[in-house]
């Protein structure tokens, strides 16, 4: 990252910028709690998430070009629509079958949707409900090789939000075409876990609102049985983190509140990453026990949604009429207190 280019201050008094981010215009925005990066360019993704108060970066930062490219799924927050896989790529709605890329050859699925590696427009910057917000729109209108995959004009304008001590990632669905469409949207959001440069899995709680688990076939799709986990209630009840690994699709549990918790007890920070209830799909992965990482990503629907043969309040796909409109949230709250020892 270069020095910032340009620093104004909103009407808020938080201040922002844009500065070059692995060679991309990117947009920082500040308060005086948390700090925070979005690069268009890069599939409208927040690429950082500083807090101020502890002097860590809490989302993991590509250290470079390279590193990014080699595996961008594991860097920021990137936007998944749809999230996932599809099988084959392929899938029928509404009587017209539709054949998305084959991007994941050893499973021969499309994986992680059209969206994330596409440049989004930046539409502004402004105060909202007394934080200030960035607004991003991707339109697919302007993106030929994406209407060849689904051919139906839609927008996705996301809001990105600091208020205080929380970072709200709003987004607007939108069917600008003149027939119904199936969508869902998610987020591979990838924590650094443990968050202190001195802090160990051992120092390290983790919760998240998992219910059940989707069972996963050898191609990483869901079967349609949904299995009873004994990982689930320590889930619910905050698990400790040593050796710890996942890389599962849990349904989200009910009359639990709907967030992941990730809290280091030795550096003194807790983060709370909340999701509005069309989120009812949390996916868990950390590479190898020890990896330094914790991705809990929410969908609004499971994996390979679009040709699962199961109620769509189960599986959560969710279909926008002709001009229809949905928005859904998710937010990030970062408390700092006193470390504890031991």
């Amino acid at each position: 990252m270069s020095v910032l280019a340009e620093r104004g201050k909103d009407m808020s008094g938080a201040l922002t910028g844009t500065i070059d981010f692995l060679g991309h215009t990117a947009y920082r925005l500040e308060n005086e709690f948390l700090e925070l990066i979005v690069v268009p360019a890069l599939g409208s993704r927040a690429v950082s998430l500083r807090s101020k108060l502890a002097q860590t970066d809490l989302l993991r930062v590509p250290p470079s070009l390279a590193a990014y490219e080699k595996n961008p799924m594991l860097f920021g927050i990137p936007v998944l629509f749809p999230p996932n896989r599809i099988e084959d790529g392929t899938f029928t709605f509404g009587g017209e079958s539709y054949q998305f890329a084959v991007n994941e050859p050893k499973h021969h699925n499309h994986l992680h949707g059209l969206v994330h590696r596409e440049a989004w427009q930046m539409t502004g910057v402004r105060e909202h409900a007394g934080g200030i917000c960035l607004e991003t729109v991707f339109d697919s209108s302007d993106k030929p090789h994406v209407l060849e995959q689904f051919p139906h004009p839609f927008r996705i304008v996301m809001r990105f939000i600091l208020d205080g001590h929380s970072f709200v990632q709003e987004a607007d669905i939108i069917n600008d075409s003149g027939t119904a469409i199936p969508w869902g949207l998610g987020y591979h959001t990838s924590f650094r876990f443990p968050f202190g440069e001195q802090s160990n899995p051992e120092s390290c709680l983790f919760s998240a609102p998992a219910g059940q688990l989707w069972e996963l076939n050898d191609r990483v799709m869901p079967t349609g049985r949904l299995l009873d986990d004994p990982r689930s209630a320590s889930l619910q009840a905050g698990m400790p983190m040593a050796d710890v690994a996942f890389d599962d699709v849990f349904l989200a549990a009910d009359h639990v509140t709907n967030e992941a918790v990730l809290t280091d007890r030795a550096a003194g920070i807790s983060v709370t990453y909340s999701a509005d209830e069309s989120f009812r799909q949390w996916v868990l992965h950390t590479g190898a026990a020890g990896s330094g990482y914790i991705c809990p990503e929410p969908y609004t629907c499971v994996t390979n949604a679009f040709n699962l043969p199961l109620d769509r309040k189960l599986t959560g796909l969710q279909v926008l009429e002709p001009g229809e409109q949905r928005t859904v949230s998710c937010a990030i709250k970062v408390e700092v207190a006193a470390p504890v020892s031991g």
